[in-house]
């Protein structure tokens, strides 16, 4: 059995062709000989989404044009190091910081602001995990020396 839009092989049982996709439901789509005379139009490529700029740079190609700072939309743009360093003494700041904290971790207008601001809240918690287990460990500590220094 041979399908009948690109001639291919197909077992007996075959509910699709497994080169074109065709759906062999009924005996309009086989045929018992192949087929090489038909011609086949060939096969229409899947729709895909459009891809942003991906290039691997190669020795050939090290400085690409759209990879530079300036072609970059602001989503993408780098921030710079005093911008770096401005955030961290802005968050530092009690009330005001921890709002813009809040605000720079779920805003997406420059994903570098949003993934540094997510990276300062991950070392809020390693350090409030520290503090916990400091004084976890000076609870049982305190417990067990006043029980012990008893008059």
């Amino acid at each position: 059995m041979f399908c009948s839009t690109c001639g291919n092989p197909l077992s007996d049982d075959a509910k699709f062709c497994t080169n074109c996709g065709t759906l062999i439901n009924n005996e309009n789509n086989v045929t018992s000989t192949p087929v090489e005379s038909i011609p086949v139009e060939p096969a229409s490529a899947p729709v895909q989404a459009p891809i942003q700029h991906q290039v691997i740079h190669t020795a050939e190609t090290p400085n690409c044009s759209n990879c530079k700072e300036e072609n970059l939309p602001e989503k993408f743009s780098p921030m710079s190091p005093w911008a770096y360093f401005g955030l961290r003494i802005l968050f530092t700041v009690p009330i005001v910081g921890f709002i813009f904290l809040i605000i720079f971790s779920f805003n997406d207008s420059n994903r570098n602001r949003r993934n540094f601001a997510r990276s300062y809240w991950c070392g809020l918690l390693i350090i409030a995990a520290i503090l916990i287990i400091f004084l976890v460990f000076a609870l049982i500590l305190g417990i067990g020396a006043s029980s012990t220094m008893r008059f």
